[in-house]
């Protein structure tokens, strides 16, 4: 396999050819030639040649947030399927959330999922869960899980309200050399909301979450993390209460890095006049200045990275009345072009880099791909200027629930490589 990227242009700053057009030559899985571009240059006959006018280069992304429901929930997502779809995305690797049947809490789970995956040059990461059953009252195997291959711990969307577990958590997890995960949400304010609490949602009879209730538990989480002196992983910030924390705890020196949803980059809670389902989930959609607040911090650092937070569901969970309807929807195949489109134009390729690729492989702890000769192959190619409209049949995953089919977006992935070619959309 010979493929050459003709006159791309380089998008990672930790290279010497960052913003620089060049011709990349790929030979069987690993980078033998990059040089300066010339129009003029002419490749032998087995060389798959790729026009990339217009098209960036960056190291492979990684969405550090993804459920692929194997095992318990196949119907929904496989280990195969939401591969496939990762690849769809441009993303070289994931990591994948513990909340599935049984959930992921020994070190035989974890080798079970990476026995799994091998399958697919998509690698996957395992994030191991935080607490036995996700339930928030005994901490779990996480020394063992390590042993298995699991790399980060996280009772995923389950806030753990006992502020003693936690500061043990994160203690133990530390002495291990391990980060833990937190979702901020006191559940004495949210309880079993549907929706943003706001004028909207109140007007439509929604139970709704109030902003305070992400800002308290995430003030909180951060405090218990500086008494422990350990990083902690803010997951799903969606009020700007909880960028005024993050920001704050990063000016203090403490080494706190928080992720947005990328869905909570394109929405605010005014979609939830059509009272589609695939609108529910979690956390919810904000309002505008939420949304805005969102945007500016990760645009300035503030917010370490994007995820796509795939949660794949069958019709039977999701068309139903709004109310009974499950939280989540798909993610992987649209990120990229939900999150140019929703910053507009204030989203530059170094930026991409840092946000999908760099910075969500440094908080997990492993290795970014390198783009220099001889070196294996881990690349995503995009194109911020191409115009997307996803159809139903243009997915990989098993579900569909989404809010972007058949909806006009900017900005196209074009290739997905590690080792092999995962995707070409060229």
């Amino acid at each position: 396999m010979k493929i050459a990227f003709h006159g791309v242009t380089i998008a990672d700053p930790r290279s010497e050819f960052n913003g620089k057009q060049v011709d990349v030559l790929i030979s069987d899985g690993v980078v033998s030639e990059i040089v300066e571009h010339s129009s003029d240059r002419r490749y032998s006959d087995d060389v798959d040649v790729k026009n990339c006018a217009g098209v960036f280069l960056s190291p492979g992304w990684l969405d550090m947030k993804a459920n692929f429901r194997e095992p318990g929930y196949e119907q929904k997502e496989t280990i195969e399927s939401g591969q496939a779809a990762a690849a769809k995305g441009g993303f070289t690797a994931v990591l994948l959330m513990p909340s599935v049947n049984p959930v992921i809490q020994k070190r035989a789970d974890v080798e079970f999922l990476k026995g799994k995956s091998k399958q697919s040059n998509v690698d996957v990461y395992i994030a191991g869960a935080l607490t036995v059953n996700r339930e928030g009252k005994e901490l779990a195997e996480l020394y063992d899980m390590q042993l298995g291959g699991a790399v980060i711990f996280t009772d995923d969307k389950k806030a753990i309200n006992n502020s003693g577990l936690l500061l043990r958590g994160l203690q133990y997890a530390d002495n291990i050399g391990a980060k833990v995960i937190v979702y901020a949400d006191d559940k004495s304010l949210s309880g079993d909301s549907l929706a943003n609490e706001s004028a909207i949602t109140t007007k439509l009879g929604f139970k709704g979450s109030p902003s305070i209730a992400e800002g308290i538990a995430l003030e909180r989480d951060i405090r218990l993390a500086e008494y422990a002196n350990t990083p902690l992983h803010c997951s799903g910030i969606s009020t700007s209460e909880a960028v005024d924390a993050i920001r704050t705890a990063k000016q203090m020196g403490l080494p706190i890095t928080a992720e947005v949803n990328v869905a909570n980059l394109f929405f605010t809670d005014e979609v939830l006049n059509t009272f589609d389902s695939n609108y529910k989930v979690k956390p919810p959609f904000r309002g505008t200045t939420d949304k805005e607040v969102l945007q500016e911090a990760l645009l300035d650092g503030t917010i370490d990275c994007v995820v796509t937070d795939h949660s794949p569901e069958d019709i039977e969970s999701k068309d139903v009345e709004f109310e009974y309807a499950a939280y989540g929807m798909i993610g992987l195949e649209t990120a990229y072009s939900v999150l140019n489109s929703a910053l507009d134009g204030k989203l530059n390729p170094d930026h991409v880099a840092n946000i999908l690729s760099i910075n969500p492989r440094s908080i997990i702890g492993v290795d970014v791909p390198t783009i220099s000769t001889g070196v294996v192959a881990n690349f995503t190619l995009f194109n911020p200027t191409a115009e997307v409209v996803y159809t139903a049949n243009d997915f990989k995953s098993k579900s569909r629930n989404t809010p972007f089919i058949n909806h006009p977006l900017k900005g196209k992935v074009m290739m997905a490589i590690n080792k092999t070619v995962l995707s070409d959309n060229f």
